[in-house]
């Protein structure tokens, strides 16, 4: 059955986070009803006012009465669950719950789940809660799909980086550790395409890597080429990584389950010997054209920060 650009309604979870910065323009006034979940008051707010023809709810996901809320009337959801959230197993089966009952008695259509590149990496917690996830939801006998992002490029601080007369990039694990980096604008066009593809992705589990193995010495590389001015890098030490970026990714450091405290002290353990690898290839296909690199990257974020 073809998509309804007019009626199916397509729900994105965690709206306001960083996998739908480059998602929603993508969706916007294409979707006449795009259905955008935030968690907080100002992130409601926020998105209200960057997309006033979309519909924003609030809700806590693991309220199984919000789940099915923002749920109801859906067509096709884009599940994305908090980042290091000391409870996202269970937010993603409240979900899945939710969406089955959806697909009985409504007209829900298609689970979209944004994982993680090698999700049985046990080691790391934040993958291993979402290879727990993934198997609830095959198990679910909705129609999925599943796609895999790597470690994201995005959030490199270029536009730091260039405001300082000597640049000193701060890393927070061994900067030669290699990395498959995924790009926001790949990962985006490839949603994209899977929601209105729908039913050629059932059952799909893709990885989504847009660069081969990469170390954050080589980005800064192409960085300091991409501005003509050389570029430091000093290494923070370990306790100081964690707590910035605990910081970066949860907002504070403070008062934190010491579950979530752990599964960053992991993930930098882990960052510093092994770093996380995949192939281009999937995305490639997915998106139709070359993923982007890191130097096609840097010059268009550079580009992006001298206009702004």
């Amino acid at each position: 059955m073809a998509v309804d650009f007019e009626n199916d309604i397509i729900l994105l979870t965690c709206a306001s986070g960083k996998q739908c910065s480059r998602l929603i323009p993508l969706l916007y006034g294409k979707w006449k009803k795009l259905r955008l979940a935030a968690h907080s008051a100002a992130s409601e707010e926020r998105l209200k006012a960057q997309y006033p023809e979309a519909t924003v709810v609030r809700a806590d996901m693991s309220r199984p009465d919000d789940a099915r809320r923002i749920l109801s009337g859906v067509t096709a959801v884009l599940h994305i669950g908090p980042s290091l959230h000391a409870h996202e197993t269970e937010l993603g089966y409240t979900m899945i719950d939710a969406a089955r009952e959806e697909a009985k008695h409504g007209v829900f259509k298609h689970f979209v789940y944004s994982s993680v590149l090698h999700p049985q990496l046990r080691k790391l917690m934040n993958h291993d809660a979402k290879r727990y996830v993934e198997e609830y939801l095959i198990e679910s006998g909705l129609n999925y799909t599943i796609i895999q992002p790597s470690h994201i490029l995005d959030p490199f601080p270029v536009q730091q980086l260039l405001q300082q007369q000597s640049p000193v990039f701060t890393a927070r694990f061994d900067p030669n550790t290699t990395f498959s980096f995924t790009v926001l604008q790949d990962l985006a066009e490839a949603i994209a395409k899977i929601f209105e593809e729908r039913e050629k992705h059932y059952l799909a589990q893709y990885t989504a890597c847009s660069t081969g193995p990469t170390s954050y010495v080589q980005v800064v590389d192409a960085l300091s080429k991409e501005i003509g001015k050389p570029i430091q890098i000093v290494r923070k030490e370990y306790f100081d990584a964690t707590e910035e970026l605990l910081k970066a990714v949860v907002g504070t450091a403070e008062g934190l389950p010491q579950s979530t405290r752990d599964a960053v002290h992991r993930l930098v353990l882990y960052y510093n010997f092994y770093g996380i690898k995949g192939n281009t290839n999937v995305l490639e296909w997915l998106i139709g054209r070359k993923t982007t690199s890191v130097e096609d990257w840097v010059h268009q974020k550079v580009l992006e920060c001298q206009r702004s």
